[in-house]
């Protein structure tokens, strides 16, 4: 029983560990704690930019990372046909990470 507990617990790591590596691309590098958090948390600039640019995409998935200075965002947006990546390092500006056209 210990091992197939043990078994279990380790496929459950190793499964973590590869989805927390396949969120962010390989070019980011993450420093301190990530957290995933609320569009209405973003800074003004950065979310009044996808509110403009981005109208027609919903956020898939929105998190912070580094430590209470030096904040970093990452944001996934998708529409009909589209799914965009873009990170921002200063809190005014987004930077287009990875852009994928969806397959009909």
């Amino acid at each position: 029983m210990k091992k197939i507990i043990g078994f279990a617990l380790f496929l459950l790591i190793g499964f973590t560990s590869a989805h927390a590596n396949s969120i962010v691309p390989a070019k980011v590098q993450i420093s301190g704690s990530v957290h995933n958090i609320l569009s209405t948390q973003l800074p003004t600039a950065l979310s009044e930019y996808i509110k403009k640019e981005y109208k027609s995409y919903w956020i898939t998935e929105l998190y912070e990372t580094g430590k209470s200075k030096q904040q970093s965002y990452f944001i996934t947006i998708e529409s009909e046909d589209q799914i965009v990546k873009l990170s921002s390092d200063d809190s005014e500006n987004w930077v287009i990470i990875s852009t994928v056209i969806k397959a009909v």
